[in-house]
């Protein structure tokens, strides 16, 4: 009977936490571990697939958008140093969506070796700063403990991500104990909200009078979208929902709009009118729009993480903070409420309601305005595409949008109503787009998934690697490049600055941005299906066309060149 080693207890614990897919970028610490994975899956035995992805920052997002959409935590395979450090400015994103991620990495034993200051050199210092916790394995460890503690910790509320570093031959090595399958790892559930907060938390709510529902992250639990319809309807309270999950319906009369980031079409609706907000699972965006709470406004806030990863919401803390699963806290905040109000308070309470669904309507109809201005003349605009994208997409399709001066555009014109079919970026590293969408097509390979993405999140996509990647396993997904044929966001900040638009376009020009790359060319080298679109009587057709390439297995891309902001 051979050693039971630590690549075999590696697959045993990822397959009792039904871990089905691993992305990674290996080296030659790897070799071992994907054999017996080959190994197994050949002989019909329970592993792993794994997912080869030519970089690693494609690893990272990947990971995400798979833990996004399934809900299942993650584990990541990269090659020592070098790999921990290609991983790059997608561990933000990972750290920031609170993604349970576990990634393993092999470390070159030199004790010798030191850094500039003189000390040990320490290779988790590269990530340390955006991981939950982080552990060097040492020989003669047995895996399957420590994993399952990883594991354990990257999914305890408030999720996170996980690095372990460990010898170069580590895998190979017996791994010591029982070969005893091992179990999941024990994760606690919160408390229940506490119920005299959630009394207060009505009683703050009822004696408002513009009372506002902002909801960040709910969504990652599908349950909670309708338990905040609910609670939203009970109250008869406006509802701002963030751009990262899909946590209320965008058709909603209650809906106010998608949160909005940075200086996309102005301010936020409803925060700077609001006497009480109430959060529920939200995080501050990475880029926060125009529009604070008036300090006279009371907070309530309902999370699992009090800090909401280090950035206060608003700069200032909750009047009142419970913490608590919202699966649980917000249909109980419901209850409590439903049995304070009167009939002559729900009287009142509708009437707020009709002014709201009023206000709402009449916001959607100026929106669908812009769509329809210019038509099939002149140069296309974000919200002529975003309008067509629109009327192509079902209700189960999974949009994952990562766009920036174009983002109003977005999520103004496409509207989401069920669970799981919008993904946002939760920080700043802008190569998100592609890899998330490739990990999304995996989850759910039966779905359709479309990205909207800038041209600068195209070429730090590594497009090149995702998709070779979609293209040999068969995720195929469709990437709509809003092209605006600059640096946008860049030359944006340059007219506030400069002040004037012929000191933006030298300095833009000399910068090299006016050269455009033929992205459509890129896709049609790695197999995928390519196209330019600059006539916007092309634009409908085009999208159908791509559409249809992707339902038939083939990856595509549509670089749409939008008119100059």
């Amino acid at each position: 009977m051979g050693t039971y080693s630590n690549a075999e207890a590696f697959i045993d614990v990822v397959n009792a936490h039904g871990i089905d897919k691993i992305f990674f970028n290996p080296g030659g610490e790897m070799i071992g571990l994907q054999s017996l994975i080959a190994q197994a899956r050949v002989a019909g035995k329970k592993a792993p697939q794994l997912l080869l992805c030519l970089d690693e920052s494609v690893a990272v997002s990947a990971a995400h958008g798979s833990y996004m959409i399934s809900g299942k935590p993650q584990v990541i395979l990269v090659h020592s140093e070098l790999g921990t450090l290609q991983m790059g400015g997608n561990l933000q994103n990972i750290q920031w969506g609170r993604a349970p991620v576990v990634i393993l990495a092999a470390f070159q034993d030199d004790e010798q070796r030191t850094t500039w200051k003189g000390e040990p050199y320490d290779q988790a210092c590269i990530v340390r700063g955006n991981m939950k916790w982080d552990r060097r394995i040492e020989d003669g460890e047995n895996l399957a403990p420590i994993l399952t503690e990883a594991l354990q910790a990257a999914c305890t509320d408030p999720t996170g991500p996980v690095y372990l570093h460990f010898p170069f031959d580590y895998l190979a090595q017996a791994a010591g104990g029982s070969d005893a399958p091992p179990a999941p790892a024990d994760i606690a559930p919160l408390p229940p909200a506490d119920a005299d907060a959630l009394d207060r938390a009505a009683e703050i709510l009822l004696a408002a009078e513009l009372p506002l529902l902002v909801t960040g992250m709910a969504g990652r639990r599908p349950s909670n979208v309708d338990a905040l319809v609910r609670l939203a309807e009970t109250l008869c309270a406006p509802v701002l929902t963030g751009q990262v999950w899909m946590n209320f319906p965008s058709d909603h009369p209650l809906c106010l709009g998608i949160e909005k980031i940075g200086g996309a079409r102005g301010t936020n609706p409803g925060i700077a009118e609001a006497d009480v907000i109430l959060a529920v699972d939200y995080d501050m965006p990475y880029v926060p729009a125009d529009g604070m709470p008036s300090a006279d406004a009371k907070i309530v806030h309902i999370d699992v993480d009090p800090l909401t990863n280090g950035r206060p919401l608003w700069g200032r803390g909750a009047d009142l903070f419970i913490k608590a699963d919202s699966r649980e806290a917000v249909p109980a905040l419901e209850r409590v409420l439903s049995r304070r109000i009167t009939s002559e308070r729900r009287a009142a309470l509708q009437e707020r309601y009709r002014r709201i669904e009023e206000q709402t309507r009449l916001a959607r109809r100026e929106r669908r305005a812009l769509a329809q201005d210019m038509g099939d003349y002149g140069p296309i605009s974000a919200d002529r595409l975003c309008h067509c994208l629109d009327q192509i997409m079902d209700a189960d399709t999974i949009l994952v949008n990562h766009t920036l001066t174009h983002n109003a555009s977005v999520t103004e014109q496409i509207e989401r109503t069920k669970p799981g079919t919008l993904m946002g970026c939760p920080a700043g590293a802008i190569g998100w787009a592609m890899g998330a969408s490739l990990g999304a097509k995996a989850a759910a390979p039966h779905k359709t998934v479309i990205t909207t993405l800038t041209d600068g999140g195209f070429v730090w996509g590594c497009p090149t690697s995702t998709l070779w990647t979609a293209v040999n396993y068969g995720l195929p997904f469709l990437a709509v490049v809003f092209n605006n044929q600059g640096y946008g966001v860049v030359r944006g900040s340059q007219k506030e600055v400069l002040g004037t638009e012929s000191l933006t376009e030298a300095y833009t020009f000399e910068a090299g941005v006016e050269f455009m790359p033929d992205y459509a060319m890129i896709a049609r080298a790695c197999g995928a299906h390519g196209r330019t679109v600059e006539d916007p009587a092309e634009l409908l057709p085009a999208l159908r066309e791509a559409l249809e390439r992707v339902r038939a297995g083939q990856a595509a891309v549509l670089d749409v060149r939008l008119g100059r902001d």
